[in-house]
């Protein structure tokens, strides 16, 4: 016990602070698009457009819109949000740079990104703030590196946590916190707090590890497969006769009849991709999350390959939808807030019981008292771990419920809100 208990203080010691420091940059962030939605003017600047219906015309139709407002650009991408139903166009020009243009096919209107007016300049500002705060803290690559680094750390911290969480917990039941002892006050707080942050905190370490350090893995195996199915194009010129993005679109939806476009990127001249689009799509449930990409000749329209990622490409993609795309309703990513809050405060007890411990402890008179208001009561095995078995796998589902569709989101609030009421339940009761 004395080992884990070494690696649980020292590993703890070492990623608290960078762990606190992204969980709590992270908490602005959980509600990113309701903050920019609350600053953005409600009739933002938009481009002049005719009264044609533009909802009604194809992608590609749009798209050569933009580009007739737009002379001396080129078209990059395309990119089709559903839920949202806007789509947006990626457009770029030797001498004038990026632009970005979105149409909202609710009011047919394209936006140009630099032209939307906000209430507030300041608050664009803070959540630039808290995003770089909360992936760098403006060290660029090395703070990132170092924050993957953390993550790991992190997780052996936690699960280091839990071999030590049944020792602690002999003579004492579930959600005792003692007031008689600074010290022991705030290690029981720790433990609680632990318990019903653990399942969330792990996950969400892992999958920023994971997120942060998978990069070579993807851009390595994306590599080999862009040479096996380009060999045959290497020396192949540039087509400057293509087809059209609707016409690619149509092939891909051919070959992919279950599954929904979200994205085309057109060949470039000093592209990686120079002979085709590359046509990005969506299925339903957990295929939502998983990449299939479709390569369209751009010179013949015929599909050159259907990317099916392996099952360990599949399993390292699993770390992004988990780390930002399972809390998209209001009612989750309010708790997804107060478990991050929970998770600062947890981190918070164990830096400041670890002090504690090295100032003058009170007279024997404390513990004396503290005997008498909570008596010692022999606990066994199923007794220390069933509540926080139950409180880990319910936490484990409300997280990763919502990956397999938005029919699951109620119930994975409940899931996540039982011990948040719980550990109210406690705070009440001490």
């Amino acid at each position: 016990m004395k080992y884990w208990y070494k690696i649980h203080k020292w590993t703890s010691l070492i990623c608290a602070v960078f762990l606190l420091s992204m969980c709590a940059s992270a908490l602005p962030l959980i509600f990113g698009r309701e903050i920019a939605a609350f600053n953005q003017v409600s009739e933002p600047t938009a481009l002049g457009v005719s009264l044609v219906d533009l909802t009604k015309l194809s992608v590609g139709k749009q798209a050569e819109t933009v580009l007739e407002r737009y002379p001396g650009y080129n078209l990059l991408a395309v990119y089709l949000d559903h839920e949202k139903h806007t789509n947006g166009f990626s457009i770029q020009s030797q001498d004038k740079g990026y632009e970005y243009i979105r149409l909202d096919l609710n009011t047919a209107r394209f936006i140009k990104r630099s032209n939307e007016q906000v209430r507030y300049e300041v608050i664009p500002k803070f959540m630039e703030f808290a995003y770089r705060m909360h992936v760098d803290m403006y060290l660029g690559s090395f703070g990132r590196n170092l924050f993957g680094a953390m993550c790991g750390l992190s997780v052996v911290a936690l699960i280091s946590g839990i071999w030590l969480y049944a020792p602690f917990m002999k003579n004492i039941s579930f959600g005792t916190i003692r007031s008689s002892h600074r010290r022991i006050y705030w290690m029981d707080w720790h433990k609680l707090l632990g318990i019903a942050t653990l399942s969330w905190a792990v996950l969400l370490s892992v999958s920023g590890f994971i997120f942060i350090f998978a990069g070579p893995v993807h851009n390595a195996w994306n590599e080999s497969i862009r040479k096996e199915f380009l060999i045959d194009y290497q020396d192949k010129p540039f087509p400057v006769q293509r087809i059209s993005i609707d016409e690619a679109m149509e092939v891909t939806q051919a070959a992919l009849p279950d599954r929904r476009i979200t994205g085309i990127e057109v060949p470039q001249e000093d592209g990686k991709m120079r002979w085709h689009y590359t046509v990005r799509t969506q299925g339903e449930g957990w295929d939502a999350h998983l990449n299939k990409p479709v390569w369209v000749d751009a010179s013949t329209g015929k599909v050159t390959a259907v990317i099916q990622q392996p099952w360990y490409i599949q399993t390292l993609s699993m770390a992004s939808p988990v780390h930002f795309s399972n809390h998209d309703t209001l009612p989750l990513k309010i708790l997804w807030f107060i478990t991050d809050a929970l998770t600062c405060i947890m981190i918070i007890t164990g830096i400041y019981a670890w002090f504690v411990k090295f100032r003058p402890s009170k007279s024997n008179a404390a513990n004396r008292q503290q005997a008498k208001s909570v008596p010692p009561v022999r606990q066994s095995s199923r007794q220390i771990w069933l509540l926080p078995v139950v409180i880990i796998l319910i936490t484990l589902f409300g997280i990763i419920a919502p990956l397999a569709g938005k029919e699951w989101s109620a119930i994975s609030a409940v899931a996540l809100a039982i011990p948040l009421v719980l550990t109210g339940y406690y705070w009440l009761r001490s």
